[in-house]
């Protein structure tokens, strides 16, 4: 793979929500919509990687 040619199929990273949001990001259109879109899958890496894993509270 080139340097400019983007990847068939987005990574898989075995976190269903993220994965969602990686392959739900279709940067092929107007670059005026990107920001918006980058914006939504930040959102999702953000709860995800925000969320407590469990079994690690304190009892």
């Amino acid at each position: 793979m080139s340097d400019n040619q983007a990847p068939s199929t987005p990574p898989h990273t075995g976190i269903e929500a993220v994965d969602e949001a990686l392959a739900g990001l279709d940067l092929s259109g107007p670059v005026a919509g990107h920001p918006a879109l980058l914006a939504q899958a930040q959102d999702v890496l953000h709860a995800v990687l925000s969320a407590p894993v469990d079994g690690s509270a304190a009892q």
